[in-house]
């Protein structure tokens, strides 16, 4: 069987990046000093070094492990693009808060390490997973969005205490505030919020199914105002109306699900209006094309869908849909194909169809 479980690409290449200036610095470490980023002299290596270069071991993998912890979720719901973004960027924006910082109380310290980048991933997962419960022992878990808010309150008391110390060296408070708050902002830019909110409104959903059909369709529609698109609200209010015994709007919401529906979603909402016996919503000729595309695939669903058209005694185009149900039926029912092909023959002698039929064979 095939392994479908993604593989967080750029994850493992920025933990390897850091890595690699780890492995190089046991070699030489002068690199470190290079990379390091001094706000008394600060140059364009120090400032993009200093996000992968680390002061020790447990510095290195402290950061590590919340980067492979964060760096999936943004990776794969994101982006890589976006991803990488929130992390340089990020970072940078950390890298900048600790100069301007360090202006104010010189010489300030050195900045090393890739905490400002990891940072602004956690302010952004702030946001778009706030609701995730983190487990943190056995049946008890913690919201990321509460983790977060502790996190902060930490930095920003370190960062109270150390306002006007002008020692080098230690934790660089505001670097992880730069960051995290630079996560914050791509949340918005990103649509994180959006689709923390669209997360929610599916669990609300999920909850109200085990209410009954009444609240799981007035959650639907509380999402649907807040969120026109979304396809698994208005799906869920499809099948609450559907449960209610409510046949016309039922069928409107379906006419309005199949606009722009892939294939699996457009088989789904047929069958809706087939059990409420409302195909003929949709008109004819864009029932023609879907049992044209459904073919003998659904054969049951297409001759439904024929079938509504051919009942309708005075739809111009029930001669088209006749000799479509004839040779649909006529492998497996080849005495109901004769039957609908003399009926086509009689009531329409000379329509294109009635000829299309005859070369077709299903005419003597």
């Amino acid at each position: 069987m095939k392994d479908e479980r993604k593989i967080p690409g750029v994850t493992v290449a920025l933990i390897a990046a850091n890595l690699v200036v780890a492995f190089v610095n046991l070699f030489a470490p002068s690199v470190l000093e290079k990379l390091s980023f001094d706000p008394a002299r600060p140059t364009a290596l120090g400032v993009i070094g200093c996000l992968f270069a680390h002061k020790n071991l447990l510095h290195l993998l402290a950061n590590m492990v919340f980067l492979a912890a964060v760096g999936p979720l943004i990776e794969f719901t994101r982006g890589w693009w976006r991803y990488l973004t929130i992390y340089i960027v990020g970072g940078l924006l950390g890298v900048l808060a600790h100069w301007l910082v360090s202006k104010q109380a010189p010489p300030g310290s050195l900045l090393l390490g890739a905490s400002g980048a990891i940072a602004a991933c956690v302010g952004y997962c702030s946001i778009r997973f706030a609701r995730t419960k983190v487990p943190l022992a056995p049946n008890f878990g913690v919201r990321v969005g509460a983790i977060a808010l502790i996190w902060v309150l930490v930095q920003a008391a370190g960062m109270i205490v150390r306002i006007g110390e002008e020692t080098r060296g230690g934790v660089a408070f505001w670097a992880h505030l730069g960051g995290f708050f630079a996560g914050l902002i791509f949340a918005f830019i990103f649509g994180g919020l959006k689709e923390a909110r669209f997360q929610y409104g599916h669990e609300v959903l999920e909850r109200m199914n085990d209410r009954g059909p009444a609240a799981t369709l007035a959650a639907a529609e509380a999402i649907l105002t807040q969120q026109p698109k979304s396809r698994t609200a208005l799906w869920q209010k499809i099948e609450a109306l559907h449960d209610l015994a409510e046949p016309e709007k039922c069928a409107t919401a379906t006419v309005q699900f199949l606009e722009g529906a892939n294939d699996e979603e457009t088989i789904s909402g047929l069958k809706i209006l087939v059990s409420i016996k409302r195909l003929e919503v949709i008109p004819a000729v864009q029932r023609l094309k879907y049992a044209d595309k459904l073919g003998e695939s659904h054969q049951a669903l297409t001759a439904s869908i024929l079938r509504s058209i051919v009942d309708s005694k005075n739809d111009p185009r029930r001669p088209d849909a006749l000799l479509s149900l004839c040779d649909l039926l006529q492998p497996t029912d080849p005495v109901q194909s004769e039957t609908l092909a003399k009926i086509l023959n009689e009531e329409f002698p000379l329509h294109p169809a009635t000829e299309l039929a005859k070369q077709k064979g299903l005419l003597a």
